[in-house]
């Protein structure tokens, strides 16, 4: 049975599942894959770095970097805990934006999904609370903050809704307004429902918008927009049937795989599931993605200060 995941973390971890003996005892990694993690107070964040062909196919994910923030605390009820991770994502975006070695560098931030269906809805939703300055910057005889960054935001739609490929209006734009770095934020899936709306995952490789419950779209990366695409994801939904795998095995059910590949013969239907709280988690997880978005941006603020800006 195929197992959906957008996360590189999971991938890997599928990797030791299928391993035995020593190789598994010894947490082998395919040659050109790095592995680290740290825990903070509230958090623990693996950065998977893949550099050769092998590994990508071992994996299964384009060569990059993947760093994967896991919450320790899934509610994220307390503003303690939400500025404690956004603070962590705000440094881990920052060092994409330092590696550009630009003083003003023009940074776009684009929310993938649709605002309509509540899961796919955590790239617009971030997008109405990013502090965009490109405008004030670009008037004169204007004074502004000078630790306010350039930054522009968009919320593309889907296609179902616009008639138009995402990476089609975002390269439209991107040839106007000529950014240096593109930020992409969008909903995911993940294999195992422990990580739904938990989960943050950055990465250098871009997008396939819908690629993880199975609609693919025109990929957004830097081989096809010409510059550097740094996705930000949460997974949102896990793959029913994968629900179901991990619920069997937890039984003690070993003929899980079995019993699935039955069920899929016989033609069950394809179906993703989501929380019934999804609509506070996507609000939250929404809050914490656009404060980190915005610290990383604009230097030197507080969060409460930056959001003073917002409209």
């Amino acid at each position: 049975m195929e197992i959906r995941t957008d996360l590189a973390l999971e991938a890997r971890e599928m990797i030791d599942e299928k391993r035995s003996g020593s190789m598994k005892r010894n947490h082998a990694l395919p040659e050109g894959m790095q592995v680290n993690s740290r825990e903070t107070e509230y958090m623990t964040i693996t950065n998977i770095d893949i550099t050769s062909e092998a590994a990508e196919k071992t994996i299964g994910k384009k060569r990059g970097k993947y760093i994967t923030i896991e919450l320790k605390n899934p509610e994220l009820n307390t503003t303690e805990v939400q500025e404690g991770v956004s603070k962590v994502l705000a440094d881990e975006i920052h060092q994409f934006i330092a590696a550009l070695g630009k003083k003003e560098p023009e940074i776009m931030i684009a929310g993938l999904g649709n605002w309509h269906i509540t899961a796919d809805s955590l790239g617009p939703k971030v997008i109405d609370k990013i502090v965009v300055t490109r405008h004030v910057k670009n008037m004169e005889n204007v004074e502004i903050d000078g630790r306010l960054g350039s930054v522009c935001a968009v919320s593309p739609g889907v296609m179902g809704i616009t008639g138009i490929e995402t990476s089609e209006i975002i390269r439209g734009m991107i040839s106007t307004v000529r950014p240096d770095i593109l930020f992409v934020i969008d909903a995911l899936a993940s294999r195992k429902a422990s990580r739904v709306n938990t989960t943050i995952q950055i990465s250098d490789t871009g997008i396939i918008p819908g690629s993880g419950v199975g609609n693919h779209r025109m990929e957004l990366s830097k081989e096809v927009l010409g510059i550097p695409v740094i996705a930000v994801g949460v997974p949102t939904v896990v793959d029913a049937m994968t629900l179901v795998r991990d619920i069997l095995e937890k039984a003690g059910i070993k003929e899980s795989d079995a019993i699935l590949k039955e069920a899929e013969a016989k033609g069950t239907e394809e179906m993703v599931v989501t929380p019934k709280n999804i609509d506070i988690a996507i609000e939250r997880m929404a809050a914490v993605i656009s404060n980190g978005m915005n610290l990383a941006t604009h230097k030197g603020f507080e969060i409460e200060e930056i959001n003073e800006y917002l409209i």
